[in-house]
């Protein structure tokens, strides 16, 4: 069983921001650049001391014009994006991918190439899952990876149906895992599997307030935090899913389960770290 308060990365008086974790977010196109700035914000309430959005202008501009603390590498070619990601430059303790990235031809290039040659800890959502699934049969295993499917990603990566994922959801979070790494089923109880490991954890926190555009997004930024800060991928994966869902309780709790925004559940997560550093 994971605890989690004793999975929360530990402080040092001394600690600089490089100390924090180096996230590197690689998403957003032309029509969606709210993705990625929504899973950097989550990745900077989570606590993570660098974080870098990889993505092209618009993304950026659009970003950058509401938060100033993300880095931004600018580059408009999807098939230049692997360039930097695995350039020198790039010194990320852990990446995410997919998030808003649309379905390209170089889009879904560049996930396999990151997939296949980058060599620090990864986890792929949205789109990203996408290029998963039309490659799967040239990719192998990665045992430092996180997916983040709901059930309609988890069916086109298992070739089966949603109504199939959803009557045995264990069967197949574990048949994701084997193949994978590390999979995260989203849904009411999120389940958490990785390939080495026979037990599946189960997230019960968290409920409807969370069905709301972004939240996957706000989601994969928690947990791409705390791969950087050095996380294991199933304990950043458990720890991440608890959290997010923490902050859903707490938004429920105040305001109901209609309303609420991804950016409200991004900004509360603090709240539930601090809660819980304070309590343990």
């Amino acid at each position: 069983m994971l605890l989690i308060k004793n999975l929360l990365p530990s402080r040092s008086s001394e600690m600089h921001k490089g100390d924090r974790g180096r996230l590197l977010v690689a998403g957003g196109s032309k029509h969606y650049t709210g993705a990625p700035a929504l899973s950097c914000l989550s990745a900077l309430r989570t606590g993570a001391g660098v974080v870098t959005l990889l993505s092209n202008n618009f993304a950026c501009e659009a970003c950058a014009a509401k938060f100033p603390e993300i880095v931004y590498e600018i580059e408009d070619d999807k098939a230049k994006w692997h360039d930097y990601v695995l350039s020198a430059k790039n010194n990320s303790h852990a990446m995410i991918a997919g998030m808003g990235l649309e379905r390209s031809e170089n889009a879904r290039e560049f996930i396999v190439k990151i997939w296949e040659n980058y060599p620090r800890k990864i986890l792929i959502d949205g789109d990203g899952l996408f290029a998963l699934a039309e490659n799967s049969s040239r990719l192998e295993l990665r045992k430092d990876s996180v997916i983040t499917p709901h059930e309609g990603e988890a069916a086109r990566l298992l070739r089966i149906t949603p109504e199939e994922i959803h009557a045995n959801r264990e069967a197949a979070v574990i048949e994701l895992a084997r193949k994978w790494g590390c999979a995260v089923l989203k849904g009411h109880v999120t389940l958490i599997k990785t390939w080495d490991c026979d037990e599946i954890f189960r997230v019960n926190y968290g409920g409807a307030e969370l069905s709301v555009p972004g939240s996957g997004d706000v989601l994969a930024g928690c947990i791409g935090a705390f791969l950087a800060m050095g996380l294991e991928p199933v304990k950043a994966a458990y720890l991440g899913a608890s959290v997010h869902g923490m902050s859903g309780d707490l938004l429920r709790k105040k305001f109901g389960l209609d309303g609420v925004l991804a950016s409200e559940i991004a900004n509360n997560i603090r709240i539930v770290i601090n809660n819980l550093r304070r309590n343990s």
